[in-house]
Formats: C-alpha cells, sequence, structure tokens
C-alpha cells in the first residue's frame, strides 16, 4: 500500500496538489484516501476536501509530527481496515517538522505502507524563509532534508532567473532527488509529478531509515 505525506509551509499549496493527485488517481478507479492535520481548532481544508466527494480522516489540534503520532496510527489502521485503499495521502501541518514526522512513521505499526515524503516549496517566498532569523527556516529546511520528491510551486510568481536559483539551492542539498514544478493551470506538470511519484519513488522501494 503506497502513502505519500505532503508537507510545506503554510500556504504552499499542498491542497492543490492533493486534488490534483487524487483526481487522477480516480479516473483509474484506485481506491484513495485522505489524512487531513490541522494544526488549529477548527479544520479548513479537510471539509473542502471531503465536499469533493474524497474519503478524508482530520486530526486536529495538535502535529502528526508530535503530539498526534498515536491518532495517526490509529487513524491509518482504521482507514486500511475499513476502506482498504490503495493509496493514502497525509497532509501534514504547515508547521510540522518533517524530520520528526519521518521518525514517527518509521513507528512498527505503520511499516505495513510504503511511506514517502513529498515536499512542496514556495519559489516566491524561498528565499525568507530559508534564511530567516525568526526560526522559519528550522521548519522549511528539514522538509528538504528529508524529502523523497521535492516540488516548486507558484513558479509562475517569479521570473526565470529566480525559479532557477531556487532549483538550484534545493538541488546543492539534494542533489539525489527528483526537483519538479507545479502548476494548478498546466497538467502536463501533474503528470510529471505522478509519474515520478510511481516510477521513481516505488521503482526502488527502500524502508525507511
Amino acid at each position: 500500500m503506497r502513502a505519500v505525506v505532503l508537507t510545506g509551509f503554510l500556504g504552499t499549496g499542498k491542497t492543490t496538489l492533493l486534488l490534483a493527485l487524487v483526481e487522477r488517481l480516480l479516473a483509474r478507479d484506485v481506491r484513495v484516501a485522505i489524512i487531513e492535520n490541522e494544526r488549529g481548532s477548527i479544520g479548513v481544508d479537510g471539509p473542502f476536501l471531503a465536499a469533493q466527494g474524497l474519503r478524508v480522516r482530520e486530526l486536529r489540534a495538535g502535529c502528526v509530527c508530535c503530539d498526534l503520532r498515536l491518532p495517526l496510527r490509529m487513524t491509518v489502521q482504521l482507514l486500511a481496515q475499513r476502506f482498504a485503499p490503495q493509496w493514502l495521502f497525509v497532509e501534514a501541518s504547515g508547521v510540522a517538522h518533517a524530520d520528526e514526522l519521518r521518525r514517527a512513521l518509521s513507528h512498527p505499526d505503520l511499516l505495513a505502507w510504503e511511506w514517502r515524503m513529498l515536499a512542496l516549496i514556495d519559489v516566491a517566498r524561498f528565499a525568507r524563509l530559508w534564511s530567516a532569523r525568526d526560526g522559519l527556516d528550522t521548519l522549511v529546511r528539514p522538509q528538504v532534508t528529508t524529502a523523497d520528491l521535492l516540488v516548486l510551486t507558484k513558479t509562475d510568481t517569479v521570473n526565470r532567473d529566480r525559479l532557477l536559483a531556487t532549483a538550484a539551492a534545493v538541488r546543492q542539498l539534494r542533489p539525489d532527488i527528483p526537483v519538479l514544478p507545479f502548476r494548478c493551470d498546466e497538467p502536463a506538470t501533474v503528470t510529471l509529478i505522478l509519474r515520478a511519484l510511481e516510477e521513481y519513488l516505488w521503482s526502488n522501494t527502500n524502508p525507511l531509515p
């Protein structure tokens, strides 16, 4: 069973990409389930995703990387037993610590799933977040270092030089994984990302370290 965790800072575009990927899978009659992690007490994306006819479970008032580890494991097991999805997507909170989340996914109760992490990088805010002095860089950098696939978002909001500079910066840190663009108005980018998930991430199913 395949499981993809989407990480990315607040407003990076995780829900938009998630919907695009799920739409492609549903068109193939693939069974898909979603776990939505909202940091606040009131979920926003969860009801929106459910309104699209998707099977969604929300984890609120905490983060799956730390204080919601047990609820995450229980929710994954419940979805597996009741719905037997072929793909599971977990949309992490925008302030989740990716390194802690990756360690949480190594729990024995979750090893039946083939976990992969997809990090979204907002190119419009990358330079500011990457060098932030207020601690935001401690959230963004682990998203890059723990990812199996990097996706650049908001690519239509910056010029070519800035886009290439961002891609070069993340590739310097992670030359070993794909770095792909995403634009919701360009279906070809969705095709490319889904192909990378299927052909690259699961062509060599190495377990989590």
